[in-house]
């Protein structure tokens, strides 16, 4: 009986022993969360838009929407683009920079 008392105890340390080790190898950087999640600034680099210097679509030939540079203002101010996502572009942008 004491034998068995003796092991269980003994892995039971072994056991904490290594979570520990484990615990002090991966710092807040370095765990594998924080891989998993980007600023908003870095996000926000990644998909940004080209801005077009052209009015006509050159692949269809069609006209482009006329408040497009707007929408692309908008898109650059975070509160502008927030509120965007809430109520609507022509109301954020009429909000921030006054009649479209």
């Amino acid at each position: 009986m004491k034998p068995l008392i003796l092991l269980t105890l003994l892995g039971l340390l072994t056991l904490g022993l290594c979570r520990r080790a484990a615990d002090r190898s991966l710092s807040a950087d370095d765990s594998p969360s924080s891989e998993a999640f980007v600023s908003r600034r870095a996000s926000a680099e990644v998909v940004r838009r080209h801005k077009r210097n052209y009015i006509y679509d050159s692949v269809y030939g069609a006209m482009r929407d006329p408040l497009e540079a707007k929408r692309e203002v908008c898109e650059f101010n975070p509160d502008c683009d927030e509120l965007a996502d809430h109520i609507g572009f022509q109301e954020a942008y009429q909000r921030f920079y006054g009649p479209v």
